[in-house]
């Protein structure tokens, strides 16, 4: 039985004052040399992200199956195959590639089996496509009807602001369409609506035998005649938007369900690429426990995105570890917290030695992920790898670096970035043109941008040209006596001169346990020290004296100052609580058959920081031993 319905297509005709057709749209992110897959689950996941309600993690539910049998027949009806105004009618002038879906239909019609892939994209606790309460704008009209829409001043700790959305929709669709089915809270702006079903699609632009021009751009919605006496093609709502989505092939969604669905109309992408795209870019989302990530092929649940499986991925997620988790650093690794520049703070900076890979140029998937010697450009508001930056640089060491920026920057990095936000550049016209009555204010965004990218360049052609380092060859006994001959002769201390006293060895066994304990905004540091005396000291028992020193590290310029001390809060020595001087010094007996116990808790500071802990340890006046110990945390 037919379901009969009231939407219909809707051909935009040319307007002789505005003669932009829809080939200009199409082209508009030709310049990113992302992959379809990498485009969708970038633009998609990002409007999920987006929408996210607070407090909630953003899922996401993407699948890929076939329309075909008796469910063809009941899809060509639904979008009015047989309607004079329907793509079909004009199929040839849309200039579409041979095989699309449409063609598909077509054949269909005369009995030819066929089956038509669909991609279907759907979020969960997320707002859905109504009215936007911060931005004081419609979702549905951004998605759907606005194009190139500059929303420079929706929040910087979103990702996207162009309104290209559904140009990346469409470059999916081998017929250039896509549905939207979207469920959302009931407001006046939106006249009490709470679901939308609607089509778009954007062809070449034609011209009819009749004469008439259009631009390609086409809607499939109900006809409304507004007050200019101009028909509008508006959504489909409510129960009915219910019931056609259910038709269509959408999982039908509670009023309460909110959350948007996208059906793309003849997608031809792997869920392999897809999989692997998500991961090559949402990794650090993933890793936050921030998005979750559900793939289906045909009626069958698929292995889902799993970076830490990815052996090319794994350096970037253990620098990423270095900055958000505050884990130990390794002595091969670096982790930088950018000093203030342009009065705002800039992000932190990692990087970790990798072993170079040989790559294997027959395996396009290998070739695709081999990331390395590349720093991931992360905003910290979204969380999605803008771009596997390469600073350039040369040697023969491979390494992975991660910058996340700080949310002082968030809002010229945002600006910065094209419409398949891939890049960030200083230059960009969009940036220059965020501040059309603030030249300081434009002048300092760009010089923001430009700084951190410079920063960016310089530690990691630095960090490389370590990893390059060789130390200078051992020199022989021999030749070092000469040596020591000649500066005694060089420095006229003469030969006699009395030899420097040869240093005892040290006399104590220590060991260090440290954490960082991180709150809300705030983090603390805590140490568990145990020492005695080595076994084989010469001593059976001895007063020494201990001090504990936490301090911020500032690690800029890639070396570590302990610029600024941090003060003890508590020590103990085994178990009872003591006494020290301004210097954090106090006294403890050593023994060789027990180990004395220290605790010590630092103040609290920023959690954004990094701090380091030294242990000095020494005997007042018999033995000249001192240990220095420190740990990064």
């Amino acid at each position: 039985m037919t379901f009969e319905h009231p939407a219909k297509w809707f051909f935009v005709r040319e307007d002789p004052n505005h003669r932009i057709r829809s080939t200009a749209r199409r082209h508009a992110l030709e310049g990113s040399d992302l992959p379809t897959e990498a485009r969708l689950v970038r633009e998609a996941i990002q409007n999920s992200v987006d929408a996210t309600l607070e407090r909630q993690k953003t899922d996401v539910f993407i699948w890929n199956r076939f329309i075909s049998g008796e469910d063809t027949d009941s899809f060509r009806s639904l979008v009015g195959f047989d309607h004079p105004d329907s793509p079909f009618a004009r199929l040839s002038a849309l200039r579409l590639k041979g095989g699309n879906a449409y063609e598909l239909l077509k054949a269909s019609k005369h009995g030819e089996q066929t089956s038509i892939p669909v991609t279907v994209v759907e979020d969960r606790n997320t707002c859905g496509l109504g009215y936007d309460e911060t931005d004081h704008k419609d979702r549905f009209i951004e998605l759907c009807l606005s194009f190139g829409q500059d929303s420079t001043g929706a929040s910087a700790t979103r990702g996207g602001s162009y309104g290209f959305g559904k140009e990346v929709y469409e470059a999916a669709s081998d017929c250039n369409t896509f549905f939207v089915y979207s469920v959302f809270k009931p407001r006046p702006e939106t006249d009490q609506a709470h679901a939308r079903f609607y089509g778009c699609a954007t062809f070449d632009g034609h011209t009819l035998p009749d004469g008439i021009k259009y631009t390609g751009r086409a809607l499939f919605g109900i006809h409304h005649m507004n007050d200019r006496q101009e028909i509008e093609c508006r959504p489909v709502v409510d129960e009915l938007a219910h019931e056609m989505a259910t038709r269509f092939g959408f999982v039908r969604r509670d009023k309460l369900e909110t959350g948007t669905s996208i059906m793309i109309v003849g997608s031809h992408m792997e869920m392999a690429k897809i999989r692997s795209s998500i991961e090559d870019y949402w990794w650090p989302r993933i890793q936050a426990n921030q998005l979750s990530v559900e793939l289906w092929q045909n009626d069958e649940p698929v292995q889902p995105p799993q970076p830490l499986l990815r052996q090319d991925l794994s350096p970037y997620i253990r620098c990423h570890s270095l900055i958000e988790e505050k884990v130990p650093i390794a002595d091969s690794e670096r982790c930088s917290r950018f000093r203030a520049r342009h009065g705002a703070q800039a992000g932190t900076i990692s990087f970790t030695p990798i072993e170079p890979k040989d790559v294997d140029q027959s395996d396009e998937s290998s070739e695709d992920s081999y990331l390395e010697n590349t720093v991931a450009l992360i905003r910290s508001g979204p969380r999605m790898v803008v771009k596997y930056f390469n600073p350039g640089g040369v040697g023969t060491g491979a390494f992975a670096g991660v910058f996340i920026s700080h949310r002082e920057s968030e809002e010229p990095l945002h600006l910065s970035e094209p419409p398949s936000h891939d890049a960030w550049n200083p230059n960009s016209t969009r940036l220059q043109d965020a501040y059309p009555d603030d030249d300081s204010r434009r002048r300092t965004a760009q010089k923001i941008v430009a700084s951190i990218l410079g920063r960016i360049r310089s530690h990691a052609r630095r960090f490389r040209r370590d990893l390059d380092y060789v130390p200078p060859p051992q020199v022989h006994k021999g030749t070092r006596k000469l040596e020591h001959i000649l500066a005694n002769v060089m420095s006229s201390r003469g030969l006699g001169a009395r030899p420097r006293p040869i240093r005892a060895r040290d006399p104590f066994a220590i060991r260090i346990s440290d954490r960082r304990i991180n709150s809300a905004d705030h983090s603390t540091m805590e140490a568990n020290i145990s020492v005695s005396l080595r076994e084989d000291s010469e001593l059976d028992g001895v007063k020494a004296v201990m001090s504990v020193h936490p301090s911020i590290v500032i690690d800029d310029n890639m070396r570590r100052e302990r610029s600024e001390r941090l003060a003890l809060n508590c020590v103990t020595l085994d178990g009872a609580k003591v006494e020290f001087s301004r210097d954090y010094e106090f006294h403890l007996d050593l023994f060789k058959d027990r180990a004395a116990v220290v605790e010590a808790k630092s103040e609290r500071f920023d959690r954004e920081l990094y701090a380091s802990l030294d242990v000095l340890l020494h005997i007042p006046s018999s033995i000249e031993s001192q240990i220095s110990v420190q740990e990064e945390s």
